[in-house]
Parts: C-alpha cells; structure tokens; sequence
C-alpha cells in the first residue's frame, strides 16, 4: 500500500461518518500518517517545494518543504476550505482583511511544530518559515486548483496550484502499517 492509498483510506473511513469531516479535523490523523515519511522531502535553496500526496473525490492534501527565507504571496484560497498542521520547525503566519479591498495585517503568529490552523475559504494569508528548515501538511476541501495572489495594491492574478515535485517522491513510497481514523 502507497502513502497515497493509505490516505485515500483514511479519507473514505472519514467520509463513512455520521460527522461531515472537515480539512481541519482530519489534519491531524493524515499528519501521522505522513511523519513517517519526512526524510523523503525533498527541500530546495531557490522555493518552497509542494509535494502532491492524494487526490481523491473532494480531498487534495499536499506536503510543502521551507527552508529560512521562502515566503508565499499574500494568497487566498478561491473559497476552498483547508487545514494545516506543521510537522517539522515552525511557520509564521500573517493572515490579512480586505476593507477598501486591499489587504492589511490583523494578525501575525508562530505555528510550532504540532500546530493545527484551520484555513477558512476567505481567508488571505502569508507564510514563511520562522525556523531554519520547516515542513507542513495542507489538506484541501475541494482540491485546490487556483489560488489568488494580492500585494498592497488589491489582488493581482490568479495563479494555478502546482507542484514542485513528483507523486514518486512521497504519494508512491510505500506505507505499510497505516494510522487509523
């Protein structure tokens, strides 16, 4: 069984449920599942490197490694609900509001490792690394295929959601043993 069909499983067992799962309230157990597997990540001096780890029904959940000094744009999420939980080292987040539709900072935190964020689908955000190295798990619901991108002006584009690495990296490894929802 592939990391990929361990969390597809996870996902099924989630969605049987009476409570509708949520990317936030899954985190944690895809989060177990994925720890065993860090020391295939791949990092990177010149970005921040998404690893596509599962796309199933409305699920998409992705692996992102920092090193100190990459930032995201100041992005929003087109209306998809996520989740976040870091694995390793440590994020600052700054999340934004939009009065006069240009963004301005209302808050600004440290995400330790362990840390679970819940992403509302309005919300715009800002991540770096607040350690040397850090690695996060995104869980999207839908599947993430469009981000807006703003700077102090308002938002300037919509970018599609891509990845940095292969399925071979960390969705095809295989994942014998998985945790259970």
């Amino acid at each position: 069984m592939t990391l990929a069909d361990a969390i597809v499983e996870i996902l099924r067992d989630a969605a049987g449920r009476p409570e509708r799962a949520t990317p936030g309230s899954i985190c944690r157990v895809l989060a177990e599942e994925t720890e065993r597997h860090l020391d295939r990540v791949r990092f990177s001096a010149d970005r921040y490197m998404r690893h596509p780890i599962a796309l199933w029904n409305d699920w998409e959940v992705m692996l992102i490694a920092w090193e100190r000094g990459q930032v995201t744009p100041v992005h929003d999420h087109r209306g998809v609900m996520g989740g976040m939980v870091v694995l390793a080292g440590s994020l600052d987040e700054e999340r934004f509001e939009t009065p006069a539709r240009r963004p301005e900072l209302y808050e600004r935190r440290v995400r330790p490792e362990g840390d679970l964020s819940d992403i509302g689908p309005t919300v715009l955000h800002r991540l770096t690394p607040a350690s040397p190295r850090a690695v996060s798990l995104h869980v999207y619901r839908p599947p993430l295929r469009t981000m807006g991108v703003w700077d102090e002006s308002g938002m300037i584009s919509v970018m599609p959601s891509a990845f940095d690495v292969g399925e071979e990296i960390l969705a095809r490894v295989d994942s014998a043993n998985r945790v259970t929802y």
